[in-house]
């Protein structure tokens, strides 16, 4: 196999891993938001965050991070059931600060995609 062909199979591998990634969270909402895909992340991989760290995690609004962390908690900023992903606590010593962290649901979808970045032989489309 020449180094570009090597090159393009790993770039498709890579492609399809990605792929793989977005479907699982569509599998959960068919029309997620991939800054609500970003701040789950971001929440996993950073067990008991504070919401206001978000906004420079990830330089985005108050709204906008208020909007996704309701929509990744059990109810929506409408009222409507939300993924269930993580929840909202307010800390004992600050109630300003609300810390984040993933349900059993969110961490069941967590380990899901850290298995994805880990598999070394992603099929190719």
């Amino acid at each position: 196999m020449t180094t570009t062909t090597a090159s393009a199979t790993e770039n498709r591998r890579g492609l399809f891993k990605a792929f793989q990634l977005i479907e699982l969270f569509r599998d959960l909402h068919p029309d997620v938001p991939m800054q609500t895909v970003s701040v789950f992340l971001i929440i996993a991989m950073r067990p008991s965050v504070y919401q206001r760290e978000l906004l420079k995690l990830l330089d985005i609004s108050q709204a906008s991070v208020s909007r996704n962390v309701m929509a990744l908690s059990h109810v929506n900023r409408r009222g409507d059931p939300g993924l269930g992903l993580i929840t909202q606590q307010r800390d004992p010593l600050d109630a300003r600060q609300i810390r984040l962290r993933l349900t059993p649901a969110g961490k069941e979808l967590a380990n899901r995609v850290a298995a994805l970045g880990r598999a070394k032989d992603a099929s190719v489309i």
